[in-house]
């Protein structure tokens, strides 16, 4: 006990010195040991103005691409009732699925839109541009949304034409793959919505019923949510700052888009959602099930690897090696938004980093904790 107290105090002196660095901004980081969270802290703050709050354990936040891994469990949970296999194709249940060459489309699998390595280009768009503040979000000059319209070779019509998840499956039909299916690794955010779609389809059920019902609410993920309007309202919700100056940034939200990005949680109920990845938990999944999640199938991209050899991607999970540990994690960021959810299985350990801030103090932070950890 003492000597877990010891590497507590050094993790807090390490954080404290990192955000003596970024004052009037957060972090909120939880640290679990198999089933139980035994660290939590929240430094700096979680909102400037029109006062500032302090940060804490609690502290709604934006995950980001953290919410594609409750997207993924969704998907499992209907594998282990049968519902359908990662192996069947997505136009089995999706018959209006397509891209240009649809012979190639026909063969994407559920589990090629799992893993990114259905072939399709990553910067595509669509799902991001379709946030109901867009327009806040490329506001710095007069003509950076129809730059960012351009970037992604949409048009505002076509985003106005997107009222739905279904609607987003048929955008597809203009996308052109980039190699063989199977073949590669692309991170394609957008594919995370037909998985909603299809989903949806297959269950009758909307994805976010199903959410609160089958994970959130038998994991007690009390402060995990999809709706923006309870986190902005919540007396203690994160506001996001970019930069020096620390410019307040656009609400991050998109209900329909929601599966790639937009869910809101906080470190402690993500911590204990790694305690159950960690130790399981039958009603939610069977353990094997979770395993396969966690299985490398395709190495990433080269911007992706970040000088790693072995850094690969599974089910909503990236695969690596620290200095000599097996290491899973997923982590999301949107302009001042940054999140990390880490998972050293060996140590049984499992580590949580959001901040309402832009760079990479959650990665900094994250390797001080499994360094201190490592070194027994």
């Amino acid at each position: 006990m003492k000597q877990t107290t010891e590497k507590l105090i050094n993790i807090t002196d390490y954080i404290e010195q990192i955000m003596n660095d970024q004052q009037g901004v957060g972090a909120s980081v939880a640290i679990v040991k198999g089933s139980d969270i035994i660290y939590s802290r929240g430094f700096g703050s979680s909102r400037i103005h029109p006062v500032n709050k302090q940060m804490d354990g609690d502290t709604l936040m934006s995950i980001q691409s953290i919410s594609k891994n409750f997207m993924a469990l969704s998907i499992m949970q209907l594998v282990e009732k049968n519902f359908l296999s990662l192996d069947d194709t997505v136009v089995q249940f999706l018959p209006y699925f397509r891209t240009k060459n649809k012979e190639q489309s026909d063969a994407i699998t559920i589990r090629h839109l799992l893993s990114h390595t259905a072939g399709f280009p990553a910067d595509l768009g669509i799902a991001n541009m379709t946030a109901p503040n867009v327009r806040d979000i490329f506001s710095e000059t007069p003509t950076e949304f129809q730059e960012a319209l351009d970037y992604y070779n949409l048009t505002e019509k076509e985003i106005e034409s997107v009222n739905n998840r279904e609607d987003v499956t048929k955008w597809f039909q203009k996308v052109e793959l980039e190699y063989p299916v199977g073949k590669g690794w692309n991170y394609c955010t957008d594919a995370y919505v037909i998985l909603a779609d299809l989903f949806e389809k297959v269950t009758g059920v909307k994805w976010e019923t199903h959410l609160e019902e089958e994970i959130l609410s038998p994991l007690n993920m009390n402060r995990t949510t999809s709706d923006s309007n309870t986190v902005e309202d919540d007396p203690n919700s994160a506001k996001y700052y970019m930069g020096k100056d620390q410019t307040e940034t656009p609400f991050p939200k998109n209900s329909l888009s929601a599966p790639i990005g937009y869910l809101y949680s906080t470190a402690n109920d993500l911590g204990k959602y790694l305690a159950f990845h960690l130790t399981g938990h039958p009603t939610v999944l069977r353990t094997d099930l979770m395993k396969d999640m966690q299985n490398p199938i395709h190495l990433v991209s080269e911007e992706w690897r970040f000088g790693s050899e072995v850094r690969s991607y599974g089910l909503a999970w990236f695969t690596d090696n620290y200095k000599g540990f097996n290491v899973v994690e997923h982590g999301g960021g949107q302009m001042a938004v940054r999140s990390l959810m880490t998972m050293v299985p060996e140590l049984n350990l499992g580590i949580v980093v959001l901040l309402n801030f832009d760079g990479t103090a959650h990665h900094d932070i994250c390797d001080k904790i499994m360094d201190v950890f490592m070194d027994a």
